[in-house]
């Protein structure tokens, strides 16, 4: 199955239409229905992470689908690649850690402030 496939997939699983699922995601109609009918195969990290945090599903069933949701095919994929590519993966999960650690900072400091 395609990645629109697995996001439509959940989608209805869940009861969501693609107006509630683009409202939740952030992301425009015209991305959306170009993923979910299969034309934009690879959308980037920023829109996927978007996408799974709306469905409340990870990453990796939305990008390889119920079949392999496990953590541990996605860690054997990973060390397939070269290792210039695994850094830049470790990295970008780095920055994401950093940024949610980050804005949970903020959020605990804007409530002591109410």
């Amino acid at each position: 199955m395609t990645i629109g496939e697995n996001i439509k997939l959940k989608r209805e699983s869940l009861g969501m239409s693609r107006a509630e699922l683009i409202d939740k995601a952030g992301i425009s109609v015209a991305q959306m229905s170009r993923i979910e009918r299969g034309e934009q195969k690879n959308p980037n990290l920023e829109t996927l992470v978007a996408i799974s945090t709306a469905l409340n599903t990870s990453i990796d069933e939305i990008v390889f689908g119920d079949q392999s949701t496990s953590s541990v095919y996605l860690s054997k994929m990973i060390d397939r690649l070269p290792k210039e590519r695994r850094e830049f993966i470790k990295d970008i999960v780095k920055m994401a850690v950093m940024v949610s650690s980050a804005e949970q900072i903020d959020n605990g400091l804007k409530e002591k402030k109410s």
